[in-house]
């Protein structure tokens, strides 16, 4: 069946929502302007590689997207292909993609090359289960080319128009209208609805199509797949414990494609993620953790980068000595090295290592943050997306050593010439202990060292996430236009600077990284006679909220304050939150066993103490921090007799994207200039 196809570009959904809504002029210069990039697909030859390039077109009057071809050497083709990062069979013939076709219909789709066609090949059901962040509903070509393997729950044929892409559908949807929701599942929310009692399984359909396949079944979810380069196995991974749901590790598998044996491969306490064959068949490589206690939502330990035999066998850990939170990887084609990113010091930098000796070797570093890379099987070439602070995402190409380099797109041009950019330096200091530190620091626009600025300090989440070289984050651009600073900092807890400065936070939310912060305050004043120490305020969102909701209970020195997915009562979280594992992790062991720790690192204990006039923003179907959170908070200040005010958005979860994104860019300065710049508010 041809099917005209929705194409649903989630890169950089949150930063450039395509959704218009009221917004300032500045905003809409911005969000018109700014260019995005793909992620690369390779050629089935490895000679070339594919993205899409989004950029305003003057003439048209709007964001166009646009299929871009290029050599490996990075120069520009003509396209011949309609789809951007495609995952082509071996024959180079056809490619795959998951979208929503115009009847509705979600699942896989399957373009025909030589034909220029797309066709639906079959619907894809998610089952809603949180999986961990790393977890990858994802799909894979067989080695010939023949076959698509891929996730989803059972789908019923008679239920396929009811397959879609949306998290967290909900159980017993031909329910009547009305009827109770009955669970024993302790994780019984998604993130943004409640779970369902689907599983996620592995299917096997020819690329031609027909009937699927079901390979895997029972009471567990499998997920983040990969082919054995031989055809025969697929590699998996899942949590086959008694209850998934209230255990803090994954395991790998591999399930026979001939017969649907299942086979494991590690036995481990804490969680695998990511498994992928080496093209020679020897090696499967994956990222893993080595604490007995770990959590596959946002984990503490450094994600390492494992290899384990095919077959089974003891397991070796390539990346330890570089002591680093990885982020993605991918095999060289003669399975040698092993290309990886990782994050360090507000960077995120490529790297290569040998399999044989285990040398680690720097490719791309410097002041930059790289999303996303693909690797040429038939040339030495990587291509890269890469981010910095004055310029934005583009698309670059280099050698596996390092010593050639060329930058491919410009997309970024336009948006250069029409808007400006504020400035933001990096810079070091010692906190109370003596730890150094990194921190940003976003002048205002225009800029006139001899003035003095209202300043704004803005946490950011995780508390294991970290900030750096980018142009695109709030609210360090939003904020500058108005006049602002903004301060970035990247307390311990941050990822970036080894397992000991991320461990910072073990049992001490609010504590150390609530001191690097104030320090960090103090270094930016001493240094810059032109903040204005009277005018400060402070803002973060999800653990940034947390800490936004704990400044405000320990200082009054910040004038307004903006907590945005907020935390304010770690009980009540424990229990609320789908991330009672996280609590378990940071606070080793139950919630009633570190009861009044959990209870005195809670903003909430110590409300009384706020006299700091505060903005909540919360999603109201966020089941990562359910949205009770701010309401606790908010109820206190309001019985306080603190100014307060309560922003819900209808229907949206933890990530804001378009409108609530754009409510938030504009809704953030007015509520600072209340209280910062009084002379401007009517």
């Amino acid at each position: 069946m041809i099917q005209k196809i929705v194409v649903s570009l989630a890169v950089l959904a949150i930063l450039i929502p395509d959704t218009a809504a009221a917004q300032s002029g500045y905003t809409e210069l911005w969000t018109q302007y700014r260019g995005s990039v793909g992620s690369p697909g390779i050629s089935a030859d490895g000679e070339s590689f594919y993205a899409f390039v989004q950029q305003w077109d003057e003439e048209a009057g709007e964001r166009v997207t646009q299929i871009r071809h290029y050599s490996m050497d990075g120069d520009e083709l003509e396209p011949d292909i309609q789809r951007s990062s495609p995952r082509f069979s071996s024959t180079g013939a056809h490619h795959v993609f998951k979208s929503t076709g115009d009847d509705g219909d979600y699942g896989i789709f399957v373009f025909d090359v030589a034909l220029q066609e797309y066709q639906f090949l079959t619907p894809v059901k998610e089952a809603g289960t949180f999986l961990g962040h790393r977890a990858q509903r994802n799909y894979v070509w067989s080695p010939d080319g023949s076959e698509i393997a891929y996730i989803s729950a059972t789908v019923d044929p008679a239920d396929a128009d009811e397959s879609g892409p949306d998290e967290g559908e909900d159980a017993g949807a031909d329910e009547p209208e009305w009827a109770p929701i009955v669970t024993d599942r302790l994780l019984f929310k998604s993130r943004t609805a409640l779970s369902s009692d689907l599983r996620s399984h592995i299917f096997v359909i020819p690329v031609t199509g027909g009937e699927a396949r079901q390979l895997t079944d029972g009471e567990y979810d499998e997920h983040s797949i990969d082919w054995s380069p031989d055809g025969r196995e697929i590699v998996f991974v899942s949590d086959r414990s008694p209850d998934p749901d209230d255990i803090h590790g994954n395991d790998l598998w591999t399930v026979k494609v001939a017969d649907g044996t299942i086979r494991r491969l590690t036995e481990t306490a804490g969680p695998e993620f990511s498994p992928r064959y080496s093209p020679d068949g020897q090696w499967i490589a994956y990222l893993g953790a080595d604490r007995p206690v770990n959590t596959r939502d946002s984990p503490m330990e450094t994600d390492h980068l494992k290899l384990i035999p095919s077959d089974g066998g003891p397991v070796r850990n390539l990346t330890l000595p570089l002591d680093r939170r990885l982020v993605d990887f991918a095999w060289s084609e003669d399975s040698e090295f092993l290309f990886f990113t990782a994050h360090d010091e507000g960077s995120i930098a490529l790297y290569r290592v040998d399999v044989e000796d285990g040398s680690i070797h720097p490719i791309v570093t410097g002041e930059m943050r790289i999303a996303g890379f693909a690797v040429s099987p038939t040339r030495d070439r990587i291509v890269y997306r890469n981010e910095t602070a004055e310029r934005g995402l583009e698309l670059h190409v280099v050698n596996f050593d390092g010593s050639w380099h060329r930058q491919v797109t410009r997309a970024q041009d336009p948006f250069m010439a029409n808007v400006p950019v504020a400035v933001s330096d990096t810079f070091w200091f010692e906190s109370f202990d003596g730890i150094p530190v990194q921190g940003w620091l976003t002048r205002p626009m225009p800029f006139d060292p001899a003035a003095r600025y209202p300043t704004l300090l803005s946490i950011h989440g995780g508390p294991h996430s970290d900030t750096g070289y980018m142009i695109y984050n709030w609210p360090s651009q939003a904020m500058a236009e108005r006049g602002y600073a903004v301060v970035q900092i990247n307390p311990r807890g941050s990822t970036g600077y080894g397992q000991e400065f991320a461990d910072g936070t073990l049992r001490d939310w609010g504590g150390g990284d609530y001191e690097d912060l104030m320090a960090g305050m103090d270094a930016v004043l001493a240094r810059n006679a032109w903040v204005d120490p009277e005018r400060l305020g402070v803002l973060g969102y999800s653990y940034g909220g947390y800490m936004t909701n704990w400044v405000i209970t320990q200082t009054d020195r910040f004038k307004a304050a903006l907590a945005g997915g907020s935390l304010s009562n770690l009980i009540s979280f424990y229990g609320t939150s789908i991330y009672h594992l996280l609590v378990e992790t940071e606070f080793p062991g139950e919630a009633w066993e570190n009861y009044e720790l959990l209870w005195d690192r809670s903003p909430l204990k110590h409300v009384a103490n706020v006299t700091t006039p505060t903005l909540f923003v919360h999603g109201d179907a966020d089941h990562d921090v359910p949205i009770e959170q701010a309401e606790e908070m908010y109820v206190a200040l309001r019985k306080l007799g603190v100014e307060a005010q309560l922003v819900r958005y209808p229907e949206v979860g933890h990530m804001l994207e378009s409108p609530a994104y754009f409510d938030l860019l504009e809704r953030s300065p007015a509520w600072f200039d209340r209280f910062l710049k009084p002379e401007l508010v009517p």
